[in-house]
């Protein structure tokens, strides 16, 4: 399925130049849209931001970071970071276990983004203390919003609703995985893993679909 992408914060930075002019090859889409006095293709303006995360392992331990997660960083082979953190800090009776882990063949590209939700409840939660599930949806947004990356409509609902989906975006595939939880459980307790992996690269191995 094909996410359908508003054309947000796509603002020109070049200046407008003529129409017959030649393109820079070192423009973005964005730059080259301004310069060729046209609009910019949104779909190549998303790919190159994913493009652009991907390329960045250090901008995105620092985004992990700043949402909570305490990563930490090994390039012994390739680049993997891992972290973590439950929510909220001061227990009570929903808390979200989070997890991160971000993967890459060589230490200066990553392959896969994966972000990870176990919920915990204890008793009847009230209104208040339920809010806690909609911590797996504010941190995926937050995490990609610092890229001017959105998840987009479907993959953001199948998060909510805990529900297995695939879906091809513009420069990255996003999965979600979902674990089995107790006949009668409270589906909001499901376990799910919500991973974005770069175009042309493979998923981690170690993952496997709950039914």
């Amino acid at each position: 399925m094909k996410a359908a992408y508003p054309l947000l914060l796509i603002v020109a930075a070049a200046p407008l130049a003529g129409c017959g002019a030649a393109q820079d090859p070192s423009h973005n889409e964005q730059q080259a849209a301004a310069a060729a006095q046209r609009a910019p293709d949104a779909d190549k303006v998303m790919a190159e931001r994913w493009a652009q995360m991907f390329a960045n392992p250090k901008a995105v331990v620092a985004a992990a970071n700043e949402l909570g997660y305490k990563v930490e960083v090994t390039t012994n082979k390739g680049f993997d970071a891992k972290g973590g953190m439950t929510l909220p800090e001061k227990p009570k009776a929903v808390t979200v276990n989070a997890g991160f882990d971000a993967q890459g063949a060589t230490a200066d590209a990553l392959d896969s983004i994966t972000f990870s939700f176990d919920a915990q409840r204890e008793g009847t939660p009230d209104r208040k203390d339920a809010e806690a599930y909609r911590f797996p949806s504010q941190l995926v947004r937050g995490f990609l919003g610092r890229f001017e990356l959105g998840p987009g409509d479907t993959l953001n609902t199948a998060i909510n609703q805990r529900k297995a989906v695939s879906v091809a975006l513009p420069g990255a595939n996003a999965e979600i995985l979902t674990k089995p939880i107790a006949v009668g459980a409270d589906n909001n307790d499901r376990p799910i893993i919500v991973t974005f992996t770069r175009t042309g690269a493979s998923a981690p191995a170690n993952q496997t679909q709950g039914k």
